[in-house]
């Protein structure tokens, strides 16, 4: 017999973030390997410059207009955790970085590895689904001055 999953909005977890919200509607499971979240960016807020090791996320951008801000070459995680990146080439990457304009109804595919942010122009509201590795962060800037992986303080119910 399949078991078929029923909640409400009102009972998913919800991230706290310095730039708005993830409202966690699936986190994944061994039955669900996949993840889905709806996100709120605030206007005039950016997301961290990250690269995810393993995980990778498809968006769908349903109301504001915004900015991808993207690394188009594939960053090797491995060695950046290792410390085989200098400063130096951080910021020779950061002077590479693509930006491509958002409007509702743009949807994009970030694999593993592919440094990026969003940066909201308006409130953004967005789909996310991805691999379940949501800890999956590596930051290599951020404004609230966030470390890799998972804020426990973002997690807390407020």
């Amino acid at each position: 017999m399949m078991t078929v999953e029923f909640h409400r909005i009102e009972n998913c977890h919800v991230v706290h973030k310095p730039w708005g919200t993830e409202t966690w509607l699936m986190p994944g499971n061994d039955v669900y390997p996949f993840a889905l979240k709806e996100l709120v960016l605030k206007a005039g807020f950016v997301t961290s410059l990250q690269v995810h090791q393993f995980k990778s996320e498809s968006i769908h951008l349903h109301q504001g207009n915004g900015a991808l801000i993207y690394f188009p070459y594939y960053f090797d995680c491995e060695r950046y955790l290792s410390g085989g990146y200098t400063l130096e080439d951080i910021d020779h990457i950061k002077s590479q970085l693509i930006t491509q304009e958002l409007a509702p109804g743009a949807v994009f595919h970030t694999p593993p590895g592919t440094i990026h942010r969003m940066v909201a122009h308006d409130d953004l509201h967005y789909t996310e689904a991805s691999t379940t590795q949501l800890d999956d962060v590596i930051r290599l800037e951020d404004s609230a001055n966030r470390g890799h992986g998972r804020i426990d303080s973002e997690h807390e119910q407020h």
